[in-house]
Formats: structure tokens, sequence, C-alpha cells
């Protein structure tokens, strides 16, 4: 059985963060009436969000918004308030977003703001993700007559700090043959007027994430206590009741190490979304929702009938307790998704396969350059980011286990899970919580966080492999 481990092909990252304010002390809230024409390729939205506001003496407020989405609307706190473009704000590479600038009104408390909107246009065309050779003029997002994805890539709705927690309620609207699938739970649905009307709460997000086609199918399925539902326009079906019955184990087994976590309305959803390219066959996670590209699984298919999507599907389940590293401490997520995927082919498939996948991490980490960054400054872009923050970062969490052992690493790992879960946590609460774990070899932290290049040398010596 072949497992997916690309960087080429999942190198967008599970939970970007593109602003760099601070953290806020509550959740963003959204209120929003959606309706797309797929035909057109337009959307239209109208609604409001709750910003709280870290200065209370801020004379603006910004955030992203797809550049050709004009806003018809914009008042806040009940007042018409003036606006202006700007260059789009953040590290990530947003190629058909813009910033917006708000000028407040005077004589307003700012200690939170009700911004109310109303906007619509056509997205950008431009090609899915890994169709085009840079990948920062391509994205997933679409509005087609095949299909609707549309999550944070784009910046299709108002984005203050994504990654960040926030809660949204989500009224959608598309013609009466389309089926979508949307962040959180589905509150109600019925037919109005030949248009699908559709309702969704997601208190305990990261993004809104909207998904949609005429042609899905369902099947739905309960292993062991998890119900799961996938959502698919071509896929075999051993394939994916196969896959049914290996989400259901991983998430057993990620419940018994670390306990239990968000998963909205109790149901893992996963779609294979009808592109032909995109972020690559394992996709992308939100809160109890995994989106594959069907094309590029069905391309891989054809190549290997015992292709497998089991580890890339295990490290998108495992961002559903990996997600609050923040900022430059985004490596703790995809480090830890990364190294429990290879628990979970350890403890669900074999020792040998484990072995196998860690082999493949220690030979990628010391192929990287000597002035690679280290983990304890990567970035979310730089040049050898994805090997450093996925591989070089879980070969280090192999370290540690090696170090506690078994008992005393899982303990901790629940621990610090528990710790910073619903909050950010980033490089420096990494350090202190892990050397007080470690005790008197706390140094092995330092050594592997501050590294460039591949792993520690003292390390390496040790190791002898």
């Amino acid at each position: 059985m072949r497992y997916l481990r690309s960087a080429v092909l999942i190198l967008f990252i599970t939970f970007p963060v593109l602003l760099t304010a601070g953290q806020r002390p509550n959740p963003l809230a959204y209120d929003l009436k959606v309706g797309i024409e797929p035909e057109a390729g337009s959307i239209a939205v109208q609604g409001s969000v709750d910003v709280p506001l870290e200065d209370a003496e801020a004379s603006t407020l910004k955030f992203n918004l797809h550049e050709t989405l004009e806003i018809k609307k914009l008042r806040v706190n009940g007042k018409k308030a003036a606006f202006a473009y700007a260059p789009v704000e953040g590290p990530f590479p947003l190629p058909a977003s813009r910033g917006v600038v708000v000028t407040l009104p005077a004589g307003l408390s700012h200690s939170a703001i009700h911004l109310e909107i109303a906007y619509e246009g056509r997205l950008k065309a431009l090609p899915e993700f890994n169709a085009s050779s840079d990948f920062r003029h391509s994205l997933d997002d679409q509005i087609n007559s095949r299909m609707v994805e549309l999550a944070v890539f784009s910046s299709w709705y108002p984005q203050f700090a994504a990654g960040q927690p926030l809660k949204a309620d989500l009224a959608l609207s598309l013609p009466q043959n389309w089926i979508s699938i949307c962040s959180g739970k589905k509150i109600e649905e019925h037919i109005q007027a030949g248009r699908a009307i559709t309702h969704w709460s997601s208190p305990k997000d990261i993004d809104i994430v909207i998904l949609a086609s005429p042609a899905y199918k369902l099947l739905r399925l309960s292993d062991s206590g998890v119900n799961i539902e996938i959502y698919h326009t071509q896929m075999p079906e051993p394939f994916i009741r196969q896959e049914g019955g290996q989400i259901a184990s991983v998430m057993q087994l990620y419940a018994a190490k670390l306990g239990e976590t968000n998963v909205p309305n109790g149901v893992v959803k996963h779609v294979y979304s009808p592109k032909r390219k995109g972020q690559g066959k394992a996709g992308f996670a939100r809160p109890g929702l995994i989106v594959t590209s069907e094309g590029l699984t069905l391309e891989a298919l054809a190549q290997d009938p015992n292709f497998s999507l089991f580890q890339g599907i295990a490290h998108e389940i495992a961002h559903d307790w990996w997600n609050f590293g923040a900022g430059q401490g985004d490596w703790i997520n995809e480090a830890f998704a990364e190294y429990f995927s290879a628990i979970a082919v350890e403890k669900l498939t074999s020792e040998k396969a484990f072995v196998d996948v860690m082999a493949d991490y220690r030979k990628q980490a010391r192929e990287l350059p000597s002035d690679a960054p280290s983990l304890s400054t990567v970035g979310i872009m730089e040049q050898g980011s994805f090997v450093v923050r996925y591989y070089k970062g879980a070969w280090m969490l192999d370290t540690l286990r090696q170090a506690m052992g078994d008992e005393k690493f899982f303990q901790a790992s629940r621990e610090f899970f528990e710790t910073y879960r619903g909050k950010p946590a980033g490089t420096p609460e990494f350090r202190s919580f892990w050397k007080m774990k470690l005790g008197s070899q706390e140094d092995l932290i330092d050594l592997w966080l501050d590294s460039r290049g591949g792993p520690p040398a003292a390390v390496e010596k040790s190791a002898g492999n």
C-alpha cells in the first residue's frame, strides 16, 4: 500500500494566518446570507461581522476581501462608514485579494465593532492550485457550472485574522439541483422559488467553507461510534468504503491518545471536490471536514490500483486536534499532524511501515541545505519550509518520544493539546512546555528548535543512522 506524502501537492498550509494582528480575546462572529449563481460564476453576500477590537483608540479597521467583489454597503455600529482599498495584508500569497481600510465613525465605542456589509461580483478567473507552475498565482476557490469551492484562499468573505477562532451562521442559496456542504452543522434546508436554501452553524471554527456540486453523491457510514459522510461524484465505492473504515480507526486512535476534540454535529465529512488539480490528494482540513481533489485521486488510482490516501487523511484528521499553532508557530500544527499520521501508520498498519515513513522523513531532512531555516524561525513561504515544518518537525517529535518513552510522551502530548486547545501557541510556548516535560534532557529542545539545515549535529551523531 502506497501512502501519499508530497511536498509539491500539499504545500498550502491547512491553517493559514493572514494578518499579523495579535490574538483576539473573543472570536469573530459572522452572520452571512450568500447567493451563488454557478453558471454566471457570481456571488452576492450580505450580512454582518462582529469584530472584537484590541485597540479601543483605533481609528481604522482593516480586512481582506476578494479584489473583484464590489462593496455595495458598509456600516459600522449602525453608521455609514467610509472605506478605501489598499494592498493585501499578511505574508500568505493571496493573488485574488485586496485590503479594505474602513474609517471608523467618530463617537463610537470601539470595544467591539458591528460591521454590516453587502458585496457582489464574479471571482477572478485563476487556475486551480497546482495547475500552474507558479502556485502564488493560483488558488482552489472556484465558482463554475461544475462546482463551487470557497474557503480562506481567495478572501470571499471579510477576513480579519484567518486561522484564529471564529463562529459563523450561514444561509446559502443555490440552484435547486445543487447539493452543498459547508462549515459546521446543517440546521435546515428547503426549496424556495427554484432555489436550494440551506442554513449552517459553525460555533467553533477557523474558516467558512462552501462546497457544492449538482453531481454529488453521498455515502453515509457509521463505524464503532464514528459517523462519517463521504461526498463524491465518481469515486469507486470499494475505495471510499475502505476509506470510511480508515477514518473511523484514526479518529478512535487519536481520541484514545489525546482526548475528545471538536467535530461539528459529531460527523466527519470528507468531500471529494470535483476539481482536476488542487492542493493535493489529501487536500485541506477544517474542524470535522476534509476536502480532497477528486481529479488527483482518480489519477493516482489509475496509475496504482493499490494507492491509498490513508496517511494523508490521517494527517488532515489530526488537525482536528493540532490546530492552535499561531503565526510563526504554525509549524507546531504541521509537525504534530504529520507525526501523528505516522503514528496512525504504526498503530493501524505495521511497525515496518512506520519505520519506512520515518526513514523518509530523516532522508528529506538530511537533504536540507545548511542555511535552511530553523524550526524556531521558519516561515510559511521560505525555501525548504515544507520539509522543515513537516518532516524535520516530525523527526524532532520522534526523538522526544524516544527520550521520554511512549507513556510519558503521549501523556505530555495530551496535556499539550488540552493546555492550548482553543487558544494560540507559538514556538516560545512549545519550548517552555516540552523543556519542563524533558527535565534533565531539556537541551534536546534547543538543539532541535534552533538548528539550521538538517537535524542537529549532536542528535545525528548519537543516532548513528
